[in-house]
């Protein structure tokens, strides 16, 4: 007798909070009949049921859509999301898989149209452009209850089309990774052959090092470097030891023969060799004759 008491004060307590009366404004008290009374019916004021929501396993079929072209295909793998607020949990995932074949073929009939108008090697942006169609989903009116779909897609690249541009792909990356390593090996044997410079140069005492000591130093650096870098160096050194003796060998011939040509045509030939050589070995032009000027200028 006291539970049953205790009961009625919790009903009253909750009539009040729902309705705003007061006790003496209420003239009879809500009040079950025996302990196993419906509860899946609200009492007048509460509000009304939540939505549940359910996602069913995702099908071992896949879909298949036309794209661009009609010679491409993207595989689709539908996802569905069932809600409804006038059916249990359980009764809605029965309903739901009631509902899923119809469901999937309103889904094919709609991705169809838009699927073909995407490029069948962009799954990414056919994927966007399915799902902006599907937004919002549609709803079954069900004997149970009104029960909402809201669909999503997943699309795969075709895979013959996969086969074909995988090579591509891993060429692409090989040489992006190639280029990465290239250029960070290159920073390093930098830093390592301006080091050796520096060793180099306060071992020699020579200071700050100019073109002309580094152009002699830098092989001997390269040396001591990187193996790749001190071959590319040394064939460096060895095409502009070349063409010094062209120089040379030019200076010569044009000595010997000198009065055989007139003098303007000697003039210049002797500066095309000597413009050629300077440019190769990184010279200014006449830059000796400066050096020299300023060797014999007489103290004032």
């Amino acid at each position: 007798m006291t539970e049953r008491k205790g009961l009625r004060t919790r009903l009253r307590n909750w009539w009040r909070r729902v309705t705003g009366k007061s006790g003496a404004e209420t003239t009879t008290d809500p009040e079950p009949e025996d302990d196993t009374a419906n509860t899946d019916t609200p009492p007048v004021g509460q509000a009304a049921q939540a939505e549940v929501g359910v996602e069913l396993p995702p099908g071992e079929d896949v879909l298949t859509v036309a794209a661009r072209g009609d010679v491409f295909t993207f595989e689709l793998l539908p996802h569905f999301r069932w809600s409804s607020q006038e059916m249990t949990l359980d009764s809605l995932r029965e309903r739901a898989a009631l509902h899923e074949e119809a469901a999937r073929g309103k889904l094919l009939r709609r991705a169809w149209p838009i699927a073909r108008t995407c490029d069948p090697a962009d799954p990414m942006a056919a994927e966007k452009a399915v799902n902006k169609e599907l937004r919002g989903g549609w709803c079954y009116n069900d004997e149970k209850g009104l029960i909402r779909c809201r669909p999503s897609v997943r699309l795969r690249i075709d895979p013959a089309l996969r086969e074909h541009v995988l090579p591509f792909h891993l060429a692409e990356l090989r040489l992006t990774e190639e280029h990465r390593l290239g250029e960070l090996k290159a920073g390093q044997v930098q830093a390592r052959t301006e080091r050796w410079l520096r060793v180099m140069s306060e071992l020699e005492l020579l200071g700050t090092l100019g073109p002309a000591e580094r152009r002699l130093l830098v092989p001997f650096a390269a040396a001591l470097a990187d193996e790749d870098f001190f071959k590319v160096m040394q064939a460096l050194k060895n095409t502009r030891r070349n063409g010094a003796e062209a120089l040379a060998q030019v200076l010569t011939d044009a000595t010997r023969n000198h009065e055989q040509v007139g003098l303007f045509e000697y003039a210049n030939a002797y500066d095309k060799a000597l413009s050629e050589f300077c440019r190769q070995m990184g010279l200014s032009p006449f830059s000796w004759v400066d050096t020299v000027a300023d060797v014999e200028e007489p103290a004032p």
